[in-house]
């Protein structure tokens, strides 16, 4: 009996009319990982073919499809019999701003010898992950593909190190959570291979021209801190999230420490880079956060080399804060605190600090990661810089009012209300068009109430319109007071809500 339906075995390729894209959530947030690459910048190999009139006189330029090539490997072929073509004498190389072009030469002979309309074939490695340039993911496979892998392994020694910073970073922030990170291998100065604080810095104010980032995380630790109470690359952050706020542009920052510095002056440490940045203003260090401890351990997986384990690696803390913006990006909407939520992609905690000093410094500002009796790694509480007082130092709380700046600013820009002419019915449909933004607002949990909405034309700037309101954040539950008795009559223990309290953490 024949077989309802039967296929040959094979491969069958169909195309469809709707190709499904790889996108986040429109509410996604962005992080942008800064990374040292120390010049050991991927590359991959390309050919491009070029179709050469040897008839024309005047010679002839082609650009190369992909930019950041590497010149020193680049060769020119005859593409038909694969005959070389010779450099400055049958062609010309020129690279301006990462873009290369190869000229031929009228009048050679290995030009002449590709025939009338014969093709060249141009040969050569480009850099994957242009130094200074950002690129933007949806995937970690993506990341790994463009940035390489995240480790090295040495077949002699058997030593595994880090072979590309941003790639560890974004599998951390993809463990963690996030939809979509940016990546760059920062410029440093003069092509060195260390970059410095003044290197990350520029990197860091650069992104004033890339739309669409809401968390940076220097891969960098501002070693300043270790012989000075300042640090040019965290205060210069600082300065900058500040200055892009009051242009409208809110966003945040996660910062880390190093092996630098020690258990012994951890605490000092954090105490400095508080007081550096958070010393400025009411405000100042409400957009930074400090991912402590200095060190964390991950599994780097099989060496690539031997297929063994290679066991675990300790790694600086930037990477902690790395995780840490996956995990504050991860979560459902920004009104979630990521206090005491798990820290995933991280195997344990080296030498961990005792519960006191994290309280300690969690009192200087510091996020503090800590590991459970059950191994299980988490957040004890999710701060910012400035502990001022409640509000300033709950990232949960400082989030809130950037998603409410930003949702109230993008209903109105779309509304159309710009350029139109100021009626009665115009600021009618502001109210409207502000109102359904507060509402939704409160239907999805990011604030709890709003008060006093109004608006006035000002009369000093008649084509003004000021509207005003405050609102209720929702607020983080960061303690839950518990307190028992006994009662000796009856020999029942009884609960009532009354003082006495127990912190979370």
């Amino acid at each position: 009996m024949a077989v309802n339906n039967y296929q040959n075995p094979g491969v069958y390729v169909s195309q469809v009319t709707s190709p499904v894209l790889t996108t986040a959530n429109t509410t996604s947030l962005n992080i942008c990982f800064l990374a040292n690459a120390s010049g050991n910048n991927p590359v991959a190999p390309q050919t491009d073919r070029f179709l050469v009139s040897s008839g024309v006189l005047a010679p002839q330029t082609f650009t190369l499809t992909q930019s950041g090539v590497v010149t020193a490997g680049l060769t020119v072929t005859n593409n038909t019999t694969g005959a070389p073509l010779v450099a400055n004498t049958d062609y010309t190389v020129a690279t301006v701003n990462s873009v290369t072009t190869i000229t031929t030469i009228t009048g050679s002979a290995a030009i002449a010898a590709v025939g009338t309309n014969g093709w060249i074939a141009a040969n050569y490695n480009y850099a994957t992950a242009v130094p200074g340039q950002t690129y933007t993911f949806y995937s970690f496979d993506s990341v790994q593909n463009t940035f390489g892998p995240a480790f090295a392994f040495n077949s002699t020694t058997g030593a595994t190190t880090i072979n590309s910073p941003a790639t560890l970073a974004a599998f951390l922030a993809f463990q963690n959570g996030a939809q979509v990170v940016s990546c760059q291998n920062i410029l440093t100065s003069g092509n060195t291979a260390t970059a410095s604080n003044t290197d990350f810095l520029n990197a860091v104010q650069g992104l004033v021209t890339v739309p669409g980032i809401n968390v940076i995380v220097p891969l960098k630790y501002d070693t300043d801190y270790n012989t000075s109470t300042s640090g040019t690359l965290f205060e210069g952050i600082n300065n900058f999230l500040t200055a892009q706020a009051s242009n409208g542009v809110y966003q945040r920052a996660f910062v880390g420490m190093d092996s630098s510095v020690t258990s012994t002056n951890l605490i000092n440490t954090v105490a400095k880079i508080t007081n550096n940045i958070a010393g400025g203003s009411q405000t100042s260090g409400t957009r930074m956060t400090l991912a402590v401890p200095q060190q964390i351990a991950v599994n780097p997986g099989l060496n690539s080399t031997t297929g063994i384990s290679t066991g675990y690696i300790n790694i600086d803390g930037f990477y902690l804060a790395a995780a840490l913006a996956g995990l504050f990006a991860g979560q459902p909407d920004v009104y979630i605190p990521i206090t005491h939520k798990v820290v995933n992609g991280l195997s344990s905690i080296p030498n961990q600090i005792s519960a006191s000093d994290s309280t300690t410094i969690q009192s200087l500002g510091g996020t503090v990661v800590r590991q459970r009796a059950s191994g299980q790694i988490y957040v004890r509480h999710g701060l910012t810089l400035n502990t001022t007082n409640w509000l300033t130092q709950e990232i949960s709380i400082n989030a809130i009012g950037d998603r409410l700046s930003n949702n109230i600013q993008s209903a109105l820009e779309g509304s159309t209300l710009i350029g139109s002419a100021l009626t009665s019915a115009t600021l009618a449909a502001l109210q409207s068009t502000v109102l359904a933004t507060l509402m939704r607002a409160v239907n999805t949990n990011l604030i709890q109430s709003y008060q006093n909405l109004s608006y006035n034309v000002n009369p000093a700037t008649p084509t003004t319109v000021n509207v005003s309101f405050q609102y209720s954040p929702t607020y983080p539950l960061n303690y839950i007071q518990v307190s028992l008795s006994i009662n000796s009559q009856s020999g029942t223990i009884t609960s009532v809500s009354n003082t006495g309290a127990t912190a979370i953490g």
